[in-house]
């Protein structure tokens, strides 16, 4: 193959909502008025995983049950609600406090074949984060369920150090898969076309690889048969769909677009390319974040929001190894936004300033309200992201790109058989790519999501790309997310007591 995509990166852990779900103790370090990293890294790295210890003194130990498909109790009667992130942890809101951290993972030896594989245990967590609403407090917890779980291993991968897989791609190779892939797709009527990508040449897949930033070494078909025997294994009601309420939403626009409102504004920021940097989850989320800023404060010369301050001096992703909107989202409400002069982006930055704070900063504001699409992970429509979309602004988006994607020249895309697999509700689906969603339309009777990459202007069509919509394509459907930018009211306290830490280490 001339552009596999084989992935790695992220944590090596992958639970589903099922393992996740019961009874727990969540184990809780003393409050402070400081927010701290917990012991984890700027940005983290799963090999800097802060051991349990790290939670000194521990001050209480707080019973929490989670329900399917995402209600949380507490045995005095208490009510919240709960959200798995993809299969890496999950957060709580509860009693006006928030609590989120990554499922626990360890390196074991295999009990049979005695090779050396990653182990995930969902009935545990990594040393994680909790504060109140008001972000006046602060602590590090871990958790564990009340009843023992076994530890499964991460599904197999392809081997990374394949001859193959760093093979220099040439222009004359590219060309020549070019040519029978379109072949394939006229003889198929699939509505899009491939070229050759001129920046991919001279590239090897490991390296074009980098180009996707939610990453895993599983094998899909590997990861997507060990899902349905552990959903079929737990025997679980499907979660109430948005499908099934009662109470119409308002009528939609049959087209939309933010780069070409009813008011005439392109409120887009110019498309960027990401380089090789796994930053995709990054730029689209501070993207979304920027753009509805500009929309909201009706000023489409507003300047954009920095995405290598979390993306560098974030902790709850890892850096241009990966990471994932709705955690982008949440660092950016947990400690703020800066402008993108503050921290231009980069692929080799670090987390540290290039503005003056006091100066430089008129006003600061804050992420807020980050949600997934559907009110919790897995449970997002088409007709509920195009709602959001029109009202609000663009959101972001991830999905699986198959090895054609990576040609994708112009047109409506789709991978043979799009339209006619069935719909199966699932606790969770492979993605591999965030990008921002901008419109919709339909074309020829073919309705199809409007979507900027962060692949530069010269990929794709000027840099965006048209997809099937309403079949969950590539999975494009499964994990939509947004949130809102709101002014800070701690006038960016926890931006500045951030890098107050860091400097004290250096």
């Amino acid at each position: 193959m001339l552009l596999a995509l084989q992935v790695a990166g992220d944590l090596p852990v992958h639970c589903l909502r099922h393992e996740v779900e019961g009874d727990w103790n969540f184990v809780l370090g003393p409050v402070s008025k400081t927010r701290t990293a917990c012991g984890h890294l700027h940005p983290d790295i799963e090999e800097g995983q802060p051991p349990r210890d790290f939670v000194k003194s521990p001050t209480s130990v707080q019973q929490f049950t989670l329900h399917n498909p995402n209600t949380v109790s507490t045995p005095s009667g208490k009510k919240g609600t709960w959200t798995m992130v993809y299969d890496e942890g999950f957060e709580v809101n509860i009693d006006g406090h928030t609590f989120f951290a990554f499922s626990n993972f360890t390196f074991e030896k295999d009990s049979i074949t005695h090779v050396k594989k990653n182990f995930s245990h969902c009935g545990d967590t990594m040393v994680g984060w909790y504060q109140n609403a008001m972000r006046t407090e602060f602590g590090c917890y871990y958790g564990s369920k009340r009843s023992p779980t076994v530890p499964k291993p991460l599904p197999s991968g392809h081997s990374s150090k394949s001859a193959s897989y760093d093979t220099v791609v040439t222009q004359r190779a590219m060309a020549q898969k070019v040519d029978k892939l379109n072949k394939k797709l006229a003889m198929l009527q699939l509505g899009w076309r491939a070229r050759v990508m001129k920046k991919w040449e001279g590239k090897t897949p490991r390296e074009i690889n980098s180009y996707a930033g939610i990453r895993r070494t599983a094998r899909m078909r590997d990861v997507h048969h060990e899902m349905l025997r552990q959903s079929a294994a737990s025997k679980q009601r499907a979660a109430h769909s948005f499908l099934q309420r009662t109470n119409p939403l308002p009528k939609l626009p049959k087209s939309f677009d933010w780069s070409d409102a009813a008011d005439g504004i392109d409120w887009l920021e110019p498309v960027m390319d990401q380089s090789d940097c796994g930053s995709c989850y990054a730029a689209s989320t501070m993207r979304m974040l920027s753009v509805r800023h500009k929309i909201k404060m009706k000023n489409e010369s507003a300047l954009p929001w920095s995405i290598n301050m979390p993306l560098f001096c974030g902790e709850y992703n890892q850096g241009c190894k990966g990471g994932y909107p709705f955690l982008m989202s949440k660092w950016s409400s947990d400690v703020g936004l800066v402008p993108a002069t503050c921290m231009r982006y980069n692929t080799g930055g670090t987390c540290k300033l290039e503005c003056d704070l006091a100066k430089d900063v008129d006003k600061w504001y804050k992420a807020s309200n980050q949600r997934y699409i559907g009110d919790f992970y897995g449970n997002g429509s088409a007709e509920e992201m195009m709602q959001e979309l029109v009202r609000n602004g663009p959101i972001t988006v991830a999905f699986e790109p198959a090895e054609d994607f990576m040609l994708y020249s112009d047109g409506i895309y789709r991978s043979e058989g799009a339209g006619t697999r069935k719909k199966v509700a699932q606790e969770w689906e492979r993605v591999d790519h965030a990008v921002l969603l901008v419109g919709y339309g339909e074309e020829d009777g073919t309705k199809y999501w409007k979507v900027q990459n962060s692949w530069g202007p010269d990929w794709g069509e000027d840099g965006f790309f048209r997809m099937i919509r309403g079949v969950d394509e590539s999975a494009i459907e499964s994990v939509a997310h947004a949130a809102d930018v709101v002014e800070d009211e701690q006038e960016g306290r926890q931006v500045k007591e951030l890098f107050a830490q860091l400097s004290k280490r250096q």
